[in-house]
């Protein structure tokens, strides 16, 4: 048996050391994981970063050309413009030389149309606003043609002297056009009348039609209502489409006259699809160019970028987990041989020895491991006989427990059994004694003098206290035997609390002490289902023990019913001596008193609570207890209903 006991402490050892690592998990899984976890963590947040220095610069580089054209596109355009107003001004210098409306000034005119196909209708206004000629490429004007252009904005702008360029609108074929007025000066440097020309935008179409970017960007030119003036298809234009509700249109609208201050913009373009946006203004005429480039053909290069990096993300992660596997490998080869060597010693090989030779401290707990190993061997050897001295002394031991056992069992039956007999013993004599001594205190067997009936009434009174301890003692020893039975019964709590209440209606003048009693319960207090003599029992045990320990004051007994809970709250208060808080918790145990010296004011065994709180729990409740040294206590009896 010694030998066995020892092989099971030994080998459970061993086997414990030897299943460690399999529970929780293997060194070079674990190294493989967290390597391969710190590894990809970096790896990925090299190629992250990369991927986004390269995206930005990719979107930094598309901002700055789109940002470039626009800006060219926008001075070229200018400079178109710029150079027919120059010819225009030319033409008006040139007819300046000759009456108005002399056939010199419908010749220049008629040539400036002809020559430049840009400019439609030709007209030179007097200083009255009357059209003194009129001039086009497309048809004859004949004097009935000419009108009164005196309210007109040209007029009255190139009459003050000042260069006028109108609005753009459209003609009735949908083409772009804007209204050209500049001031007729005389031989004394004076104003005579305003030369007049339709300048027509679609030469503009050619030059936004050339503009190409990227793979797919394209620009269109709009003026400061977010109109389509010019695009490379001219049927959008003669859609007469406003475009201010486009990202970039709405950009131009809100900085009119500044470079765009965040180009190549993400938006909707034009064709309804996400693109990069920029917009340029063509200075002095109020338009703008807008480039776009539809977003996945700007971001082309990025997506490829995209796949690149996860290629190299993939190829990494593979490479550096194979570079981790093999160092994991070199590094926990020879702990899996420690592992191997503890599972042989652990099934009970303690010849068994380990051989690593790595240099390292791997190499010094292997000679650790392997001089364990031969100190155990050793100490096997004298381990039975200290096995089998423990055994035995562990069986003496055992054996005297059983003897102590078995005499404090029949100890305590002997004191349960001399308890019951002295109390029943007991009773009889002193019934006696109880019964001659009324019999002389009523004159029965002669007269007595006042003294003498002062006397023999103490006599009562003590008897009766004894006779209560006896009663307490053989109920006490009826509890400690599991005697007790429940016999639950219909219990009107009216009836009962007023009997309850007559039986202490007797003077306490008697008892040397200044109490009154306070009864406090309802008169529908309902019926409950209990065993009537032991919820007595237990209320009367609680209302002596206050009237004992109360000299002056009151003692209150209250009763409540709790519909929520359906339960019966009893309580009994008084203004007595109290009890001390750290008594508390022990008041309940059979025979203890709160005061237990022999100077003790107050008589009695400590039966009384002991038999409340064992009742109480019988009747299936629960007692509480809250005191105060010097201010009195309360007890609650808590009974199902």
């Amino acid at each position: 048996m010694a030998d066995e006991v020892i092989r099971v402490l030994v080998m459970s050892d061993w086997k414990k050391i030897a299943r460690f690592p399999l529970r929780r998990g293997g060194i070079r899984r674990r190294l493989l994981m967290w390597g391969l976890s710190f590894f990809g963590i970096a790896l990925t947040a090299v190629v992250m970063a990369g991927y986004s220095y390269t995206v930005r610069q990719i979107k930094r580089d598309a901002a700055e050309l789109q940002a470039e054209i626009a800006s060219v596109t926008a001075d070229r355009i200018h400079n178109f413009v710029r150079r027919k107003i120059e010819r225009f001004s030319d033409m008006a210098a040139a007819a300046s030389l000759y009456p108005l409306g002399s056939k010199e000034q419908q010749l220049l005119a008629a040539l400036l149309a002809k020559n430049d196909g840009s400019f439609t209708d030709v007209s030179i206004i007097d200083a009255r606003g009357m059209e003194g000629l009129k001039v086009s490429d497309r048809r004859v004007y004949f004097p009935s043609d000419l009108s009164d252009q005196s309210k007109s904005a040209k007029f009255n702008n190139g009459i003050k002297g000042e260069n006028y360029i109108s609005r753009v609108y459209t003609s009735d074929k949908s083409q772009p056009y804007v209204t050209l007025a500049i001031p007729l000066w005389g031989s004394a440097q004076s104003i005579v009348g305003v030369v007049s020309a339709e300048a027509d935008l679609s030469f503009l179409w050619e030059v936004i039609e050339k503009i190409h970017f990227g793979t797919a960007g394209y620009a269109y030119l709009v003026d400061e209502h977010g109109n389509l003036i010019a695009h490379k298809d001219p049927l959008l234009v003669l859609k007469k489409m406003n475009l201010r509700q486009l990202d970039g249109v709405q950009k131009f609208l809100r900085n009119p006259t500044r470079s765009d201050p965040s180009p190549a913009h993400k938006g909707r373009g034009l064709m309804d699809r996400p693109v990069l946006s920029t917009y340029a203004p063509v200075p002095e005429l109020g338009w703008a160019v807008i480039l776009e480039e539809p977003l996945d053909a700007a971001l082309a290069n990025v997506e490829t970028l995209k796949r690149y990096a996860l290629v190299l993300l993939a190829i990494g992660l593979f490479v550096g987990a194979a570079v981790i596997a093999w160092v994991s490998s070199k590094m926990t080869g020879p702990i899996r041989e420690l592992h191997e060597g503890a599972k042989i010693i652990g099934s009970g090989n303690l010849d068994y020895r380990v051989n690593i030779e790595t240099g390292d401290e791997i190499e010094w707990l292997g000679q650790e491991f392997n001089k364990m190993a031969a100190e155990l061997d050793v100490s096997y050897a004298t381990l039975e006989q200290k096995v089998k001295d423990k055994t035995g002394e562990l069986e003496k031991a055992n054996s005297q427990l059983q003897q102590a056992n078995c005499s404090l069992l029949m100890a305590n039956k002997t004191k349960d059994e001399f308890l019951g007999v002295m109390s029943h013993e007991l009773r009889t004599p002193l019934n006696v004694i109880m019964g001659y001594t009324g019999m002389m205190k009523d004159g029965m067997l002669g007269e007595v003098n006042p003294k003498q009936e002062e006397a023999l009434q103490k006599v009562v009174n003590r008897s009766e206290d004894l006779l209560r301890m006896i009663t307490e003692i053989m109920q006490a020893t009826s509890i400690e035997a599991g005697a007790v039975t429940v016999e639950s019964r219909d219990v009107n709590l009216v009836s009962f609390l007023d009997d309850l209440r007559s039986s202490y209606e007797l003077p306490l003048g008697q008892l040397n002490k200044d109490l009154t009693f306070k009864w406090d319960y309802s008169p529908d207090i309902p019926t409950i289902r209990t065993d009537r003599e032991k919820l007595k029992h237990t209320l009367q045990n609680l209302i002596n023990n206050a009237v004992k320990f109360t000299d002056r004051g009151y003692v209150s007994i209250s009763a409540r019913y709790v519909p929520e809970t359906k339960v019966v709250k009893f309580k009994v208060a008084d203004t007595g001596i109290g009890i001390q808080e750290e008594m508390l918790p022990s008041i309940f145990e059979i025979f203890r008193q709160v005061d237990s010296s022999e100077t003790r004011n107050h008589g009695g065994v400590g039966i009384g609570l002991y038999i409340v709180k064992k009742y109480t729990e019988i009747l299936g409740g629960n007692i509480q207890v809250e005191s105060e040294v010097g201010k009195g206590s309360v007890f609650s009896v808590t009974i199902p209903g």
